[in-house]
Formats: C-alpha cells, sequence, structure tokens
C-alpha cells in the first residue's frame, strides 16, 4: 500500500518552482559595469573639453555615443583620428570595444580610458563585460553608464 502525505503534491509543486527559479537565474544574461577608476586629484568636472579618440568604420555609432555622454555632461567635444589629437582640450578619450555575433550582434566588451591632455597621463577609466551568458545590451546606454561610473555618478540600470 502507498501511504502519501496529504501535503506530497504541494511539496513537489513547490520543488519544480524552485527549480525553474534556480534554473532562470543561471541562465539568464548577466553584464556587468565594472567599477570605474578616476585619480583622486583630477576633477573631471573641471574639464569642459574632449576629444574622442574615433574609429569610425563598424564603430561610428560607438563614437557617437561617446560624444553624446560627454555632451550631456557638458563637455564640448571633437572627434577625429589619433594623429589630429589637438592640444587645446583639457583630455582625450580612448575606448577599444569588442562585439560577437549571437543571432545579432551584442557589445561583449567596452573600455575606456580619459587621458589628460597636457600630461598624457590616465585620469580615469570604466568598463563594461558582457557574460558568456550575455544579453543583448542597448551600446548607447552602456557607454553612458561607464561614463557616469567614471564621473562618480551611479549607471541609469
Amino acid at each position: 500500500m502507498n501511504y502519501l502525505h496529504p501535503l506530497a503534491p504541494k511539496r513537489r509543486g513547490a520543488l519544480v518552482s524552485a527549480l525553474l527559479l534556480a534554473g532562470l537565474v543561471c541562465f539568464s544574461g548577466c553584464s556587468t559595469i565594472n567599477p570605474a577608476s578616476t585619480l583622486p586629484q583630477s576633477n573631471l568636472r573641471g574639464y569642459k573639453s574632449a576629444y574622442v579618440v574615433a574609429h569610425g568604420g563598424n564603430s561610428a555609432d560607438m563614437d557617437a555615443h561617446m560624444q553624446e555622454a560627454l555632451i550631456s555632461r557638458g563637455v564640448s567635444v571633437r572627434a577625429g583620428p589619433e594623429s589630429a589629437k589637438p592640444s587645446d582640450v583639457d583630455f582625450y578619450v580612448v575606448y577599444t570595444d569588442s562585439w560577437r555575433w549571437d543571432l545579432m550582434m551584442y557589445l561583449k566588451d567596452l573600455n575606456i580610458q580619459f587621458y589628460e591632455a597636457k600630461t598624457g597621463a590616465m585620469i580615469a577609466s570604466g568598463s563594461f563585460s558582457n557574460s558568456f551568458l550575455h544579453s543583448f545590451p542597448n551600446p548607447g546606454k552602456k557607454v553612458s553608464d561607464v561614463i557616469a561610473t567614471m564621473y562618480g555618478e551611479k549607471p541609469h540600470d
């Protein structure tokens, strides 16, 4: 004779629900805005002009996102090739972006560095990393979020 406790079906349902939730957490896409580093003596808010070292080509949209994120912080921005860096800006912006394909292109990694124009010293850096179980982030939002952390602001996640 098989004796089942009257709560056995409820426990089984709770166990199935818990396993499904654990699976969703494990297999959901994760990405990280890494903590930015900014030199304590640098006053980013005091810098009012920047030059974005443009990549052009496939990264033209990223060039524009860099400029938009800085303009929204009151920075006057110019962009162009590294060989044409002007001497009359407060800082230079250099970045690397890597992309991967999974049904569509997605941003895998983004690294941004600010360099003081007069000394060439790095004054701030920030990055974004997408995980193996990735999401399909909005690249403009990720640029803005990384730059926000470089300015000591919270990302808009």
